[in-house]
């Protein structure tokens, strides 16, 4: 596929000079040319070293858009960690990018000197983890996580997913090997000369974050696969900086949800659709055998509405020059081309109850705390009024406490909250949404749209320490949205 006829599907070149609506149109492009879907999906290798090394590269991606980038072991997306619940992780990562960085490892329940918490960042040389993997089996993912530079640090290529698995998750049998899929999906911009680049407007830093035109699955433009005709797991992961996708099929078939942040849920989900912000993970069965005609499955982000919770405000980004598809547009994300050969293998009879999980009872909840998300004039986002100070104590919680936190969005804006640490239930969202399939299920990572209130529950058992929770838009993030939580 030539470079004019990608950047025709996926609205990027001159496309960002135009309109959102003419970006979103381009973006819409359906499979019937082939060449939406030219390049093959790629998988990065697993972990087999006891380094992490953070580096500089100027990578050529799909032969034809160049990228100065950021890497772990020479690899993008980073490589895949995979280990088993009991077992010690150790590794040094090793910051060789010029600037300060330090490692989060996302959604793992860890000491504070091991979180990754901003006041532990490193100019150069290296930082020790070791931990034990003491939570279920689930997909998780470790990325960058320095005070102000998170953002451009993952576009630029920083992250990869952390792989836990257990023996409660392994007596499913679950598709697995080959018939197991990680894809990290995140949008890009792109200029005429080819060139991925990270430059946010003032809009894009206050307002909406940083969205791209261009769709990346495991670091390839709009990949296709070849698949058999027979169920796979898909592990998902949103890596995006601040794009939601509504994981779809263009045909609308359904897939099966069967985890979430925190691993299994507790039976699985039938679905056709799934919100998923960044931050946040699903774990989907798809049955390749099933429902598709022609030989291909095309997984897209079906369009959603955002509240608007602000008239003129939500309109801001557009009046102020923001560039690229508007939150909630239809897009293209990859393809699955289905062989014809069949496959022997026998259909994955899942059990009613996948997982035996012992949510926090409400009326067990010591304390309830109120987490307003505002946009104030002149200043940004903030949490309670507040924008992240380095050791400023913004919440402290007993250790082995379980509390209930409602976060409330004022703004005009979406914000997915991320708690460091703890995995959460969501008890209730309000408005006519109600809960996402994935919120049967443990979170650390959930989305609160404009004027929605979310109501979560967490028992405070990690080690004693000063821990952050933010937004995970990472513009947001990046501009103070973040907050201090000790536990002691």
């Amino acid at each position: 596929m030539n470079r004019k006829t990608f950047l025709k599907y996926t609205g990027a070149g001159a496309g960002f000079l135009l309109a959102p609506s003419v970006i979103t149109s381009c973006m819409n492009a359906g499979s019937n040319d082939s060449d939406v879907y030219g390049f093959p999906l790629q998988f990065p290798d697993t972990l087999n070293s006891d380094q992490l090394q953070a580096s500089r590269s100027n990578l050529t991606i799909a032969e034809q858009y160049t990228l100065d980038g950021l890497q772990f072991n020479g690899s993008l997306p980073g490589p895949i960690v995979r280990i088993k619940r009991g077992e010690r992780f150790h590794v040094q990562f090793q910051n060789d990018i010029g600037q300060e960085s330090i490692i989060h490892w996302h959604g793992m329940i860890v000491p504070p000197d091991m979180d990754g918490h901003p006041k532990d960042v490193i100019s150069e040389g290296s930082y020790p983890y070791e931990f034990t993997i003491n939570q279920r089996a689930g997909t998780y993912w470790y990325h960058p996580h320095p005070h102000k530079i998170t953002g451009p640090q993952v576009y630029r290529g920083l992250a990869g997913f952390f792989i836990v698995t257990d023996d409660e998750e392994q007596a499913l049998n679950l598709p697995s090997g080959d018939y197991e899929l990680p894809l990290v999906i995140q949008d890009r911009k792109i200029d005429d000369s080819g060139n991925i680049y990270y430059n946010p407007s003032t809009p894009e830093r206050m307002m909406t974050g940083y969205l791209g035109g261009h769709i990346l699955v495991n670091g390839i433009p709009n990949p296709y696969h070849e698949v058999q005709p027979r169920p796979y797991r898909l592990r998902l992961l949103n890596g995006s900086n601040a794009r939601i996708y509504n994981i779809a099929f263009r045909n609308g078939n359904s897939f099966t949800v069967i985890g979430s942040d925190g691993g299994l849920l507790p039976q699985p989900v039938e679905s056709n659709e799934l919100l998923l912000a960044p931050g946040e993970r699903a774990d989907i069965l798809v049955d390749f055998s099933n429902g598709f005609s022609n030989n291909s499955a095309e997984l897209i982000s079906k369009e959603f509405s955002v509240p608007s919770n602000g008239g003129m405000m939500g309109n801001m980004s557009q009046l102020m020059g923001q560039s690229g598809p508007e939150q909630g547009s239809e897009f293209p994300l990859m393809e699955f081309r289905i062989g014809n050969e069949a496959d022997s293998s026998a259909p994955i009879d899942l059990p009613r109850q996948l997982s035996d999980i012992n949510f926090p009872n409400e009326e067990d909840a010591e304390r309830t705390r109120s987490i307003e998300l505002n946009m104030e004039m002149m200043r940004g986002h903030t949490i309670n009024g507040r924008q992240f100070e380095m050791l400023r104590v913004d919440e402290e919680v007993s250790q082995g406490d379980t509390e209930i936190w409602e976060f409330i969005n004022n703004s005009a804006v979406p914000h997915p909250m991320h708690i460091h640490v703890v995995q959460f239930k969501v008890l209730s969202r309000s408005g006519s949404r109600g809960l996402l399939p994935t919120e049967t299920g443990w979170k650390d990572t959930v989305l609160v749209m404009p004027g929605e209130r979310v109501r979560v529950i967490m028992t405070f058992d990690a080690p004693k320490g000063l821990y952050v929770f933010h937004c995970h838009n990472l513009e947001h993030e990046d501009a103070g949205m973040m907050a201090n939580l000790k536990i002691v």
